[in-house]
């Protein structure tokens, strides 16, 4: 599963120092002016750029936009903010990080960092249930925890960042009835009206990807009026 950031910039010098840093480390970059039209696409992370993007004014784009990545999301700028106003990057909309005249080496560090917080954040414990090989096999799925791969066969799924984090939080709590808040605050980092309401659309694409029969699960099931249940088989 390929690691992927956007950056959110209308500076072509930022973005190319950008490009050539996180490749080096086998991350992949993408660059948008307009954040909330990727928002569809998965990617693992964004840098946001407040010298030439500013942040949306309306509080429910920006909790749109904390619920539908759930990677780290760091603020760069080179002009001070006031205390109340970084306060409430994390306090309001749980951003990850404020760098403030950081350079690229420091940018490249920080994110590269927090990726590492979010895809170990589950994995830590799945490696002490998948033994040495750090592999877990969880009825038809073989997972690997070091490559973030899901086969099933001899079939790579593809799961998106979110899946992914979806189905190690559910095997994690398997046989656990699991409400849509506790999955919002456990995979999201927040349950927002937002976030809760695209739970079920994420779910809906995990489910094609790991049963044989979506409209008839097997593992991942819904308990109407309380929430999802994963079952080993």
């Amino acid at each position: 599963m390929p690691l992927e950031i956007l950056l959110i910039s209308q500076d072509l010098q930022l973005a190319n120092k950008l490009e050539k840093s996180l490749i080096a480390l086998n991350i992949n970059t993408r660059v948008s002016f307009e954040p909330l039209d990727h928002l569809l696409q998965q990617v693992s992370g964004v840098i946001w750029d407040l010298n030439s993007v500013i942040l949306p004014q309306n509080p429910s784009e920006m909790q749109i936009l904390r619920s539908q990545i759930t990677g780290p999301i760091l603020l760069l700028t080179s002009k001070p903010q006031p205390e109340r106003t970084v306060c409430s990057y994390f306090i309001d909309y749980h951003f990850d990080d404020y760098l403030y005249k950081a350079s690229m080496k420091e940018v490249t560090a920080r994110i590269v960092q927090r990726l590492w917080v979010y895809q170990n954040r589950n994995r830590l414990q799945m490696k002490r249930q998948g033994g040495a090989d750090n592999h877990l096999q969880v009825g038809p799925l073989k997972i690997d925890l070091d490559k973030f791969q899901v086969i099933n066969g001899s079939k790579n799924l593809n799961l998106s960042p979110i899946e992914y984090k979806l189905l190690l939080f559910f095997i994690s709590n398997a046989d656990t009835v699991l409400s849509r808040t506790q999955i919002a605050s456990a995979v999201w980092g927040n349950t927002t009206g937002a976030t809760l309401r695209i739970i079920d659309t994420h779910i809906s694409n995990l489910r094609k990807k790991i049963e044989e029969n979506p409209k008839k699960p097997e593992m991942l099931t819904t308990i109407r009026g309380f929430g999802y249940l994963f079952k080993r088989v």
